[in-house]
């Protein structure tokens, strides 16, 4: 099947589309767009703080159910690029149900139970618009049950955004225009906005005047602003733009936050933790001075090659921004500039075999090219890449991609194993700046930011968001270069710890930020930022102390878990899942309160949270057949029938006469006993017969039982602590936990009769009682532990 690209197409099938407001809507539950005779907005308020670059916003809505029957309904909330939601409640009446993290599949569960007792539950998780997806993370979903007849329901969300600097400028939007023709209206809406800056800022302007507030203050450093009116439809965003200081460029500014006191339990637990020493946490941010404007244009002839996805799956908006976005670069060369130009999907179309000077004829002809041809098949992004890397010969070579990254053609489907081999090719090559632009709210961020380190630059743009401010940003960073040897130093260095900088790239006229944490007060720390510039070295230092008790920025504890997780992420995505990365993503969503692709926000009554071992992912079934196999499909012993997929990337050989492995993942019933069961699976081959199989496998629901030994429960800094621990036979995993080391794996040890690690205490740690836990996953993934209490002494 293939559909000529027709860019207006998408304006015609508009209805068929589900609809996507970036305000929050409530859709009735049998319905695809909002309907206000069913379901309307009665009151919204907005409460808007901006502190040093991030935006915490506070959104209160209030439904209303104009039917004489309990409604149910999905809420859905398209976010900005770069936003983390950081807290959501439902309302039961005049009572207030404040959403906890749980692991995600352990809220589904909950939130199932809740639903068939007609309890009032809202579930809300990152992505998956169609549930096919974990990749998008750009859309948030609450199933809101049960709506009382003629009654209301009143739903709370904060979501937090970094506001990048762009030569000088920042900006912030609250997304309120819907991203179709639907229409929301609130019968009153407030607005309010605060604005804190530690840099200087001047020219706060509003972009327009859908919403005009009224100013109470506006100064150099701070802005407050408030609007509100009755019967307020959502024609378009709210938006401000400000300009940052040019004389505080290449200055350090810190800041910190610290809470001597430490955190409520988590309302999940049944037997608390006892209270931790708390650390602090600072930001560092420093304005990098723009390029004077003789520099900022290169006179060398420039070598393009431009790749377009024409899959299936860039049908509508995501073709047409695409091709808006790939027309633009190819408007914006010389004549002197020389370019290729392919379309991808499965297979590959080339413009013209040869490069070509980028004349007003030939870029007629190339756009022409574009227009003429059709979508069609799946993605095979791997064999793109490397063609493109073949025409990669000449100097001063760039590479645009614009697609949504969702490979599931080729060698491997796999992101680490795509990005793996483009790097290993790029590596070989002329090295080529590999430019990516991503398009769509379910592109695929992970592999697409791996492609994009190979010297290049990365921006995505979501639906919900307009394109030409992301593509200017694009456009103007692809043909310069980001400030090279960025790096922030501390002194003395014991004093800090797990230090992330919040971009990867920082270009002239941006800002460069750096979150870490520091375990114990210090008096003069020396901070300090280094770069090279032209050859020159650029230094911005700062000193100050890092104080005992700071509660000014309260933001910067999930900020620095935001970029903690970041990077465990990214480590999943290169080297795939490990049990260690899982439990620490899942722990730092749960003490900093925000959703990972791990967790989920679940909005229950206490009642229903009932502790519960956390167990990421679902059984896995794999199994081999010989390759004349085309389809296996299980049928479970308790009703459930699931298709297996081929993974081509993994078959044990390759080649057509390769045994093939084939992959499902399930879920086994809360109520099934342990025991060995029976799947029963039907085979076809390529001449249409089809085969069943009886294959066995085993349900194990109890936790390992772990037995931590420790010859002492005292130690110094800087030593070497001896951890041993039993388990049973079936457990596969054993790793000791303690907070500010890093986990150590534990391997039996015969002389000792029992499993047996190294902890160092690090040297830094302040002295104190901490909690040393071992936990320990078997061959079903159970994950059982055990705690014990040591004291750390100077």
């Amino acid at each position: 099947m293939s559909a000529r690209i027709q860019l207006l197409l998408a304006l015609l099938l508009v209805a068929f589309i589900p609809a996507r407001s970036q305000s929050g809507v409530l859709v009735p539950k049998d319905k695809d767009q909002p309907d206000p005779a069913v379901l309307s907005l009665e009151e919204m308020n907005v409460e808007i703080v901006i502190d040093n670059g991030d935006a915490r916003i506070f959104v209160t809505q209030i439904f209303a159910n104009h039917t004489n029957q309990v409604e149910e309904g999905n809420y859905t909330f398209a976010l900005p690029t770069g936003s983390t939601v950081s807290d959501f409640a439902v309302w039961d009446g005049p009572v207030r149900i404040p959403a906890v993290i749980l692991e995600r599949k352990r809220a589904e569960e909950i939130y199932s139970e809740a639903r068939a007792q007609a309890i009032d539950p809202g579930l809300l998780e990152a992505g998956e618009r169609d549930g096919s997806d974990p990749k998008a993370d750009s859309t948030f979903t609450a199933h809101i049950t049960p709506i009382p007849a003629y009654g209301t329901k009143r739903l709370e969300l904060e979501y937090h955004q970094k506001l990048k600097v762009d030569r000088l400028g920042q900006s912030f939007v609250l997304p309120l225009k819907p991203a179709d023709a639907a229409q929301q209206t609130a019968a009153h809406l407030r607005i309010h906005i605060e604005l804190h800056s530690s840099i200087a800022i001047s020219n706060f302007h509003l972009t327009n005047q859908a919403f005009p507030l009224q100013f109470s203050k506006q100064d150099a450093h701070t802005v407050v602003g408030v609007w509100q009116s009755n019967n307020v439809t959502f024609t378009d965003d709210l938006a401000a733009t400000w300009t940052l200081d040019p004389k505080a460029a290449d200055t350090l500014i810190v800041s910190t936050f610290r809470n001597p006191h430490p955190p409520l339990p988590s309302a999940t637990e049944r037997s608390p933790k006892p209270p931790q020493p708390e650390p602090g946490f600072f930001l560092a941010q420093t304005l990098i001075a723009p390029e004077p404007p003789a520099t900022t244009h290169a006179s060398e002839p420039r070598n393009v090659i431009l790749l377009l996805d024409t899959s299936l799956s860039m049908q509508w908006d995501k073709l047409e921004r695409s091709y808006a976005a790939l027309e633009t670069v190819l408007r914006s060369l010389q004549p002197t500039d020389r370019f290729s130009l392919m379309l991808f999907n499965q297979d590959l179309s080339w413009f013209r075999p040869d490069p070509t000077q980028a004349t007003p004829e030939s870029v007629q002809e190339a756009l022409q090219f574009i227009r003429a041809s059709r979508l069609r098949g799946g993605t095979d992004l791997g064999k793109a890449l490397a063609a493109a890397l073949t025409q990669a010969k000449s100097p001063n070579q760039s590479l645009y991609l614009f697609t949504d990254g969702n490979s599931d053609r080729g060698v491997t489907i796999l992101d680490n194993k795509i990005a793996a081999a483009y790097t290993q090719q790029w590596n070989h090559s002329t090295h080529p700046r590999t430019n990516v632009f991503a398009i769509g709210d379910d592109a695929n961020l992970p592999l697409l930011r791996l492609l994009a380190r190979n010297d290049g630059l990365f921006e995505n743009v979501l639906t919900t968001e307009p394109l030409q401010p992301k593509l200017d940003v694009f456009l103007a960073h692809s043909v310069s270069h980001p400030t090279p040897g960025l790096h922030l130093e501390a002194a003395p260095s014991a004093s800090v710890q797990n230090v992330y900088p919040l971009d990867e790239a920082v270009y002239p006229g941006s800002l460069a930020a750096w979150v870490g944490r520091y375990l114990t007060p210090t008096k003069h720390v020396t901070f300090t930022a280094q770069a090279d510039r032209e050859g020159k070295p650029l230094i911005a230092s700062a000193t100050l102390d890092l104080p005992a008790e700071s509660l000014e920025h309260p933001q910067l504890p999930r900020l620095w878990a935001q970029a903690r997780v970041n990077i465990l992420l990214d480590q999943i995505t290169r080297e795939g899942e490990s049990r260690a990365a899982i439990d620490e993503i899942i722990e730092l969503s749960r003490r900093y309160k925000f959703v990972t692709p791990y967790t989920s926000f679940l909005a229950a009554p206490r009642s229903l949270l009932r502790p519960r071992v956390i167990r990421p992912g679902d059984p896995v079934l794999r199994i081999h057949t010989d390759p004349t196999i085309t389809s296996v499909i299980a049928l479970f012993p308790f009703g459930l029938t699931k298709p297996l997929r081929h993974l081509p990337s993994e078959d044990t050989t390759k080649g057509p006469d390769s045994d093939r492995l084939w992959e499902t993942r399930f879920l086994a019933p809360t109520d099934m006993s342990d025991g060995t069961y029976q799947v029963r699976l039907i085979l076809r081959d390529v001449r249409g017969n089809t085969y069943s199989e009886q294959k066995s496998f085993v349900i194990n629901s109890t936790p390992p039982t772990i037995r931590i030994k420790l010859e002492r429960i005292r130690f110094h800094r800087g030593e070497i602590m001896l951890v041993k621990a039993g388990a049973p036979a079936s457990t596969q995993t054993l790793t000791a936990h303690l907070e500010g080391a890093a986990p150590v794996d534990l391997r039996w040890n015969n002389a000792a009769a029992a499993n047996t690690g190294q902890l160092r205490i690090p040297d830094t740690m302040a002295p104190g009682t901490y909690t040393l836990s071992v936990t320990g996953e078997d061959l079903a993934h159970n994950v059982g532990s055990q705690e014990v209490r040591i004291e750390v002494i100077p």
